[in-house]
């Protein structure tokens, strides 16, 4: 049991009381004044937020005393879009240092104000969180002017951004020192990038077009304004098109400052040259039609004058005897004829339509019948020291296309090439499939699609660019004429691809020429063929047939054919004539010329006649390419179209053909 405190320790312990008491009393006093007259808030809330004390700076704000406030949580007051932000601020005061600084507004006695406080956290002996005191103060009105300043930044940006071109201020010195925010969408880079590379806007500028723009930016240092036009690299490494325009001049001691405007006209660019391309395009195919109604024309004339040369002496070989003295001389003026029509055929097909007549096939099958032909092996002979390869794609896919043409086209080609080589080198004839998935930009623009390719290139001296641009138009030719030909090898060529909605393209430098021509596939399969065909297939049996030929010797030239295949034939002048017999009389099928002059034409003369006979056969025979009055004559029910000059097979056939209908 201890001993009772003496008097002494008692009046001690009561002194040491009332002094701290009196310093307590003392401290709260100094507390209560500095809290009622401090101009910022002080409020102290428990871990629920609500009230535990409240400065009177913080009342007077909100308008409230202090019994309305105590034991109240605070978040009501706070503008709704704020709370969140706020919440998750106030997670930062459960973590060392436990201290927290938060912006939102509050709904004051004079409504919505910005606060900006600086929270601390209470802490117990165990660092729990007890209590949150916080220190307020009115930001209203620097929050005003950041809104404002955003404002008036985001005005402007608005409208540096609908200015259509990139602003930027250029130094003579120091290189690039402002650019538009549009700069990163435009070129790739970032105006942090450029600015840190003043010297990068300006090292990007095309090679070709650097000394017109430092020659702009030296007369500018004289007060000269500029518009130039000139290509930059982007960071992808496209080239762009600029229209750079000065707009502003500032001067320094040393150094003048460019304000311009760099608007991208890269797409204006490719839509001019675009439309170069087409102009220049759309010419050349009004140069080519034209030159191709003169070749049709002289073409329809030749085969008129050539139908007795070819058709005569087939009609006199099938009576003379095997040992006549005559045949021989007889059988070199039939293969002069044929000669000669091969060469109006290329003037047909110069006049376009003349590959209507198409079918199933195989590039490689053309190609390796060419190599097997008489035509390549007198090129080998007459081109010695030339080698031709060839690559063939063995899947290679099945064209719609006329073998005859095609075929053509494949020897002019490789007769092209091995010419194009002075001394000795390779030709070589490739076939791929090739499957484009967007337009692919050459001499002609490829459209998008499964094509089947063949490639004929050489290793010669190139062409022009100036022949370049002639070189499929008909007569044109850089050979020695009498030598290589007619100048129609490459026109044939370029009208067989019109004729088969296919495309070109053809590059060529100093090391040799490539051709490259894309046909349009198709999934059908090829049909067996009968080769043999013997004339007991295609006589007749006594038929009737009217000839229908404005021109006196073409109409006896028929007649005597189709007597010899057993038809009985009635020959007529003109198509009037023609529809006047038929009122009257009848046919088994007519042989109908389609050009006639100057009467009615064969399309009018097969309408009249139909009316009057609606299931009437008939042939259409022409001097001229496949036309859009055959085709049109065709739908109406027309059969077969041949070209003249014709032979007793092809005419015997398309006959036979008919009446069997």
């Amino acid at each position: 049991m201890s001993a009772k405190p003496t008097y002494e320790e008692l009046e001690k312990a009561y002194s040491e009381r009332k002094r701290i008491e009196d310093a307590l009393r003392e401290s709260r006093e100094k507390y209560r004044l500095l809290v009622e007259n401090q101009t910022d808030l002080v409020v102290k809330v428990d871990t629920y937020g609500r009230f535990q004390f409240v400065s009177p700076s913080y009342c007077e704000l909100f308008g409230k005393t202090e019994d309305e406030l105590l034991g109240k949580t605070f978040i009501p007051l706070v503008h709704v879009d704020d709370r969140e932000s706020t919440t998750k601020a106030m997670e930062d005061l459960y973590r060392p240092p436990h201290t927290a600084y938060m912006e939102q507004r509050a709904m004051t006695k004079d409504g919505w104000r910005w606060l900006g406080w600086m929270d601390t956290a209470v802490l117990d002996l165990k660092d729990n969180v007890t209590a949150i005191i916080g220190v307020g103060r009115d930001i209203n009105a620097r929050k005003l002017a950041e809104e404002a300043l955003r404002e008036s930044e985001e005005k402007y940006r608005t409208l540096v951004e609908g200015i259509p071109g990139l602003v930027y201020s250029y130094s003579t010195i120091r290189g690039g020192i402002y650019y538009g925010p549009n700069v990163q969408s435009v070129l790739g880079y970032s105006d942090s990038h450029l600015l840190k590379n003043p010297q990068l806007w300006h090292d990007s500028i095309h090679p070709e077009d650097i000394h017109r723009v430092d020659a702009v930016i030296k007369d500018f240092k004289f007060g000269k304004p500029f518009e130039i036009e000139y290509r930059i690299k982007d960071i992808k490494g496209n080239w762009l098109w600029f229209l750079d325009r000065s707009i502003g001049r500032q001067k320094g001691d040393d150094e003048v400052v460019i304000e311009g405007i760099a608007t991208d006209i890269t797409e204006h660019k490719r839509a001019e040259e675009a439309l170069r391309e087409s102009e220049e395009k759309l010419t050349r195919s009004k140069k080519m039609e034209s030159l191709g109604l003169l070749a049709g024309g002289i073409a329809h004339d030749l085969n008129n004058v050539l139908s007795g040369i070819v058709s005569y002496p087939e009609l006199i070989l099938m009576d003379l005897p095997k040992d006549s003295k005559f045949r021989k001389p007889i059988e070199t003026m039939q293969e002069s004829g044929h000669r000669a029509t091969a060469i109006v055929q290329d003037l047909l097909t110069v006049a376009r339509g003349a590959a209507t007549t198409k079918e199933p096939l195989n590039l490689n099958d053309l190609i390796s019948d060419y190599l097997n032909s008489p035509e390549f092996k007198k090129l080998e002979r007459f081109h010695p020291t030339v080698t031709v390869n060839v690559s063939l794609d063995t899947d290679l896919l099945n064209i719609d296309g006329s073998p005859v043409h095609i075929r053509k086209v494949v020897m002019n080609l490789v007769s092209n090439a091995s010419e194009a080589i002075e001394s000795s080198g390779n030709v070589t004839i490739s076939t791929m499939n090739r499957y484009i998935d967007r337009p692919l930009r050459g001499y002609d623009d490829v459209n998008v699609g499964e094509y089947a390719v063949l490639s004929v290139s050489d290793v010669g001296s190139g062409i022009s660019s100036d022949d370049l641009e002639r070189i499929f138009e008909p007569f044109y030719t850089k050979k020695v004429m009498g030598r290589s030909g007619t100048g129609l090898g490459l026109a044939v060529v370029w009208n067989v691809m019109q004729d088969h909605q296919g495309y070109i393209d053809v590059k060529s430098d100093e090391n040799g020429t490539t051709f490259e021509l894309y046909f349009p596939i198709t999934r059908d399969e090829i049909p067996d063929k009968d080769l043999s065909i013997l004339i007991k297939d295609y006589k007749g049996n006594g038929e009737t047939i009217l000839v229908v030929d404005d021109v006196e010797s073409q109409r006896e030239i028929s007649s005597k054919m189709l007597d010899a295949l057993g038809y009985k034939t009635i020959a007529i002048s003109s198509g009037e004539e023609a529809v006047e017999y038929l009122k009257e009389q009848t046919a088994d099928l007519i042989l109908l010329d389609m050009i006639m002059e100057p009467g009615i034409n064969g399309l009018e003369t097969y309408e009249r006649v139909i009316e009057i006979h609606p299931n009437q056969k008939a042939i259409i025979i022409s001097g001229f390419a496949e036309s859009d009055e055959v085709k049109e004559a065709q739908k109406l029910g027309a059969g077969r179209y041949i070209k003249k000059p014709v032979t007793l097979e092809n005419i015997g056939l398309a006959i036979k053909e008919e009446l069997e209908k």
